[in-house]
């Protein structure tokens, strides 16, 4: 074998490797990079793994979650699918989720290139521009790990793609389905939407070429094999699918039932998805797009550090205007609240607040306009189209015409948010145009073409840098919405020193892209003149100037002083947490939650690492879990109506303190009874102080009768002061599972959770001598839970909104809730199939491949034994 032409390879991936060790270089000293959401994930996942500790398996429930939700979007059981065991080895074995997702990201980009045709030395340093591309560090910052791993294969999977529409079917089969599947892997739908956008303007574009050149056939063979390799990649996540298709339908991607806002007013039904509003609340603005080319174009966000250091020079620029003007607002607080938001994020566009911006490099945004020069039609068309389509996705609202017509007739469109999200579209296609452009002006023979190219870009992307930095007043005005607050509180010598920030900053990141962009025009035109003329010395210069100018604004969010030693990065329980967790071992209390206001409570996990919380963090919560936040635990015009009643303030110390903050807007009153049913046992007020609800339902109980409602909206309404210890609110849908109990009830009845180890099987005991309806403080989820009397399954039905309720015959029982779906077990068959045909593949693949090589090599040898009996034959003549 010749080991000589992979060399290139194995050397670029060292190289790749070594990048992401030195960028991230205090890892290896055994710090990590602190990321706000995967601070969060231990508190969703803990219970979990918690569970898988003790029984072997991590199930489909997370009990600690806003009173518990299906772990099917954070971690459970995925069996049989063969992309899991590749992803720790494509991440390097990386357990921070930061050097190992930095790498990655670069390997898919040079895969795709590698596909393209373009040399390793290229592709190389084409892998290290698209990593390094401010929005990739800053996903990594944050830790949206599961977004960065999608992005990371939205090139390879383009890859594959083109292989098989160039007849390289086998190879592009392979690259295909192997990206592909890795995506469906790392689970970010939004971004698998995103590259599917990508692949049908491919695929438009190259049944376009191949109707006019007339090779309909080869296109449909093409067709034909992605479509096969589209479907061995989603069978091994076939269980994943099947019951994250059954779940969204429940959860606030899904729409809700309800008519009516939490004030009572009318609304539009949405049952389909996300509330329009809602869903373009973070819409890139027009101007804004401006920010691919110069970083600074709209401030920095929220992760940049240049602000989190006291030696910053923008940092003792702002506390010198702050200092120099006189606040008009005297309330002190008031003012540090401004100051605070001023000195933490330099930032001024349209979207509520951003970690940075969206920035490709000007260098790559330079070739690329070059690029859409010398491409082939081809390649340039629809490299152009997809560019356009992500740049007016990524603007949202702020282009309605267009993007309401998607949102509200588009597949599944309704179901994502944050359009400025489309941009990533624009970064793959850009460094794409980008690298191909450069490839091309050095191979190009048409002499008036490249200078063509190289002139028009020059001229245009660097002319617009330069009038930047020369008339910045000619972009933007350097105003921002929020500056009305600014001015009323501080002042407008203070906005005057605003806005001399930020064109300073415009200006600055204006001649840096400028500069950048000259260097690499010089370089080009030296090759051009003739004056330079080895290849590989212009992609070093062009390359390194690239990764330099992306390094620089990357280390804005990510450098040396981001990261933190482990112990200040561990989760840590509070005194009160502490309190909290001793006294039900004490007491013997077998259920409880917990309603933390010292944090965020419905947007923080933490609370959820240590105990059952009510509130928590996930993107994906049950909708009828959020309609109960929001008309009764977050909404500031609810009204408790006996929060004045003595009896009941002198037993209750979560009575008490709503009492003293009833008048407060800033104090949102909480609905007592929706408290009491999900067993809210205790409430957190500082890091030290604990009270108690001692009206908390438990775990089950009977009720003495029940409320049947027509709908949802009657449903959630009902539970406005309720007391559900005494009655349950069913819906009339429910009715032939919940009626026929007499009101001869034995009030002595008792029913008690005896705690098990496992946290998707609860049981219980039960003695009656009537029928009786049980609610169980615990969510209903029917596509997973499954209730069993005495061992025989039996239908249960939804009670308060979101609680389970059950129908429980007279005599002693044995209750028991089973978690368990029988959709995700067909699957995870199904996924078993596909993974062993996928090995399958693979081997016959290697197989082909070395026979091949093999027919090769006696071909070969037969023409050399030729060859040498005609030299005898001659010689003998």
């Amino acid at each position: 074998m010749n080991y000589k032409k992979y060399l290139p390879h194995v050397s670029a991936l060292v190289i790749l490797i070594i990048t992401s060790l030195v960028y991230f270089s205090p890892i290896l000293g055994g710090k990590v990079l602190p990321q706000s959401d995967m601070v969060q994930f231990p508190g969703m996942a803990k219970a979990i793994q918690d569970n898988e500790k003790v029984t072997g398996h991590k199930g489909e429930w997370s009990p600690n979650l806003f009173s518990g939700m299906p772990s099917y979007q954070i971690e459970y059981d995925r069996n049989g699918n063969i992309f899991d065991s590749l992803t720790n080895v494509l991440n390097l074995g990386d357990k921070t989720h930061s050097l190992g997702v930095f790498f990655l990201l670069a390997l898919g980009f040079y895969v795709f290139m590698i596909c393209m045709g373009v040399n390793p030395w290229l592709s190389l340093f084409a892998g290290l521009m698209y990593a390094l591309g401010s929005y990739n560090i800053i996903i990594i910052s944050v830790g949206h790990i599961t977004k960065a791993w999608a992005m990371a294969m939205i090139a390879p999977v383009l890859g594959g793609m083109i292989l098989t529409f160039k007849k390289k079917y086998l190879a592009g089969f392979l690259v295909f389905t192997v990206s592909l599947g890795l995506q469906l892997t790392f689970n970010h739908i939004q971004i698998t939407y995103y590259t599917l956008i990508t692949a049908i303007i491919l695929v438009v574009s190259q049944f376009i070429f191949s109707v006019k050149d007339k090779q309909i056939a080869i296109f449909g063979k093409s067709m034909g094999v992605l479509a096969i390799g589209a479907i061995l990649a989603v069978m091994p996540l076939c269980g994943h699918f099947l019951v994250n298709n059954n779940y969204v339908k429940h959860t606030m991607r899904g729409g809700s039932e309800l008519t009516i806002h939490p004030q009572g007013a009318k609304q539009d039904v949405n049952k389909d998805g996300l509330d329009i509003n809602y869903a373009f609340n973070w819409s890139y603005g027009k101007g804004e797009t401006m920010t691919l080319l110069i970083p600074d174009y709209m401030g920095g966000g929220a992760a940049d550090t240049r602000l989190h250091s006291q030696d910053s020079k923008q940092l003792q620029n702002r506390m010198q205007a702050l200092q120099s003007t006189q606040p008009i607002e005297k309330d002190p607080q008031r003012v540090q609240q401004l100051a605070n938001s001023y000195l933490n994020s330099t930032y001024y566009g349209t979207q509520p607040f951003t970690a940075g911006e969206v920035y490709f490099g000007a260098i790559v945004m330079f070739l690329a306009f070059m690029g859409f020069f010398v491409l082939d039609n081809k390649w340039r068309w629809w490299l152009l189209a997809a560019t356009i389509i992500s740049i007016i996705l990524s603007w949202g609202s702020n282009f309605m015409s267009f993007n309401a017509w998607l949102f509200n007739h588009l597949p599944l469109y309704n179901k994502f948010r944050t359009p400025s999200m489309a941009l990533i579209i624009a970064n793959v296609t850009l460094c794409i145009a980008g690298i191909m452009g450069l490839k091309y002006f050095l191979e190009c023979e048409n002499e008036k073409k490249r200078k063509i190219s190289l002139y028009v870009s020059a001229i245009v992307v660097g002319g617009i840098c330069l009038l930047a930095w020369i008339v910045p007043t000619m972009f933007s005005d350097f105003t921002s919405p929020k500056d009305d607050i600014f001015a009323k509180n501080l002042g407008n010598d203070f906005i005057a020193a605003l806005q001399d920030d930020r064109i300073a900053m415009f200006k600055a990141d204006a001649m840096r892209s400028f500069l950048f962009i000259a260097f690499s025009f010089v370089t080009l035109l030296l090759y051009h003149i003739g004056k330079l003329k080895n290849q590989v010395v212009v992609i070093i210069v062009i390359g390194l100037l690239s990764v330099i100018d992306l390094w620089g604004v990357a280390k804005r969010f990510i450098n040396q002083d981001s990261f933190r030693s482990k112990y200040e990065t561990e989760i840590v329980a509070t005194n009160a947490m502490n309190s909290i967790m001793e006294t039900p071992e004490k007491q013997n209390i077998p259920h409880y939650r917990v309603y933390n206001l010292a944090s965020n409570v419905f947007n923080d996990a933490s609370t959820s690492y240590f105990m059952p919380s009510i509130g928590g963090y996930s993107a994906v919560k049950l909708q009828r879990y959020q309609d109960l936040i929001d008309f009764y635990l977050t909404n500031s015009s609810y009204k408790q109506k006996d929060i004045e009643d003595t009896a009941l303030l002198r037993t209750n110390q979560m009575r008490q303190l709503f009492f003293q903050y009833k008048d407060n807007p800033n104090f949102p009153m909480p609905n007592f009874g929706v408290l009491n049913m999900l067993d809210t046992r205790y409430i957190i007020l500082s890091d030290d102080a604990v009270l108690e609800n001692t009206e908390a339902c438990g775990a089950a109980w009977f009720v003495n009768q029940t409320k049947f409602v027509n709908n949802a909206d009657e449903e959630i309404l009902a539970l406005d002061n309720f007391d559900p210890k005494q009655t349950a609110i069913i819906n009339k849908q429910y009715k032939n599972l919940a009626d026929g109990v007499t009101a001869d009830i034995d009030t002595a009845a008792t029913i008690q959770l005896i705690k098990g180890n496992d946290v998707g099987h609860l049981t219980y005991k039960t003695n009656s001598k009537t029928d009786r309806i049980a609610v169980f403080s615990e969510i209903f989820y029917k596509d997973s839970w499954h209730a069993f009397i005495d061992g025989k399954e039996v239908d249960y039905f939804c009670a308060d909104y979101v609680l389970r309720g059950l129908k429980v015959p007279a005599g002693s029982h044995t209750i028991e809730f089973k978690c368990y779906s029988n959709t995700l077990k067909t699957g995870n068959i199904i996924a078993y199939i596909g993974s062993v045909v996928i090995i399958l593949c693979f081997a016959g693949a290697i197989f082909v491949y070395y026979r091949k090589r093999k027919n090769n090599k006696n071909d070969k040898d037969k023409t050399s034994t030729d060859n040498t009996n005609d030299k005898k034959t001659i010689s003998d003549k």
